[in-house]
């Protein structure tokens, strides 16, 4: 990948917002009540921008965007349930829809009723769908980055054998090569800065909640979900992605979505939002910018 800018790496060293953790009200839950941590920056009266993170993340992976997007907007990024100190949803086969069901229970915890932009990277990407298909009326833009089709067009053997496959590699307790894993999501010469935060962002998972958020990617096709969703969506997606490539899924997703706007990452792998903060944050910015405009014209 290109070197850092200035900017760049100014982004990537801000410290972390503290988390915060928020009791939500939702039927996901025993008892319709869990807890849902998050990370939260700029003021409150500002729109607000959510970030959906993805399944080897948590909302530390959104460290150069609760930076550089606060200034205009109110930034949450959060831990998805099961993930980290986020209670996670009881059963062992919770479908897509639970997610989405408990995001809206975190926004009306937070007294949240519209989104300028949700941003989902990778798994994000097919909660962010589920819910702006679930929610229309809640979304205003979509920031896809690096996203994914998922498994729920499989059926029957293939199906079995592709998600018993996932689920005997998900148990944090298997001693994996953090830097091997980084170098399955980023590029070879990604900087050091970079490569140490992706390193990182598995602190936040559990083998449970690692699980159920792989069974819940067998439970949605999102081609068939994009084509529904009517706000202005961008498709992100790194050149040299190994995990989700451009032709296997963000190529579908766009055929599928005609309307939405590309933004390939030229020399960049999974991990768009660390890699390159600086452009991430700027489709972010533009996708808000043309809501507020489709809005104002429609008004």
């Amino acid at each position: 990948m290109a070197a850092l800018s200035a900017l760049d790496t100014e982004l990537l060293t801000q410290e972390l917002p503290e988390l915060v953790q928020v009791t939500v009200a939702s039927p996901v839950y025993s008892g319709e009540r869990g807890h849902i941590n998050y990370r939260a920056s700029g003021s409150a009266r500002n729109p607000t921008v959510l970030m959906l993170h993805g399944l080897g993340s948590s909302s530390a992976g959104y460290r150069a965007q609760l930076a550089g997007l606060s200034r205009d907007f109110h930034v949450l990024a959060w831990n998805a349930p099961g993930f980290g100190g986020s209670t996670p949803i009881p059963g062992q086969d919770p479908g897509i829809d639970d997610y989405a069901e408990a995001l809206e229970g975190l926004l009306r915890a937070l007294r949240v009723r519209r989104l300028a932009v949700l941003v989902g990277s990778s798994w994000g990407s097919v909660v962010a769908l589920a819910f702006a298909r679930r929610y229309p009326a809640m979304v205003d833009g979509l920031v896809l980055s690096a996203p994914n089709v998922a498994r729920g067009h499989l059926l029957g053997d293939a199906r079995a054998a592709e998600l018993n496959a996932w689920l005997g590699t998900a148990d944090i307790d298997i001693p994996v090569s953090r830097a091997a894993i980084a170098d399955k999501l980023l590029t070879p010469d990604t900087p050091s800065l970079v490569r140490q935060h992706v390193e990182r962002l598995r602190d936040a998972m559990t083998t449970d909640g690692w699980r159920q958020a792989i069974r819940s990617l067998f439970t949605i096709y999102t081609p068939d979900t994009v084509s529904a969703v009517r706000c202005p969506i961008a498709i992100l997606s790194g050149t040299l992605d190994q995990v989700a490539p451009h032709r296997d899924h963000a190529a579908r997703l766009l055929a599928a979505a005609p309307a939405a706007t590309s933004h390939p990452f030229e020399a960049c792998g999974h991990m768009l939002k660390l890699e390159a903060p600086v452009k991430f944050n700027a489709i972010v910015r533009q996708i808000a910018a043309e809501t507020r405009s489709e809005v104002s014209a429609a008004k």
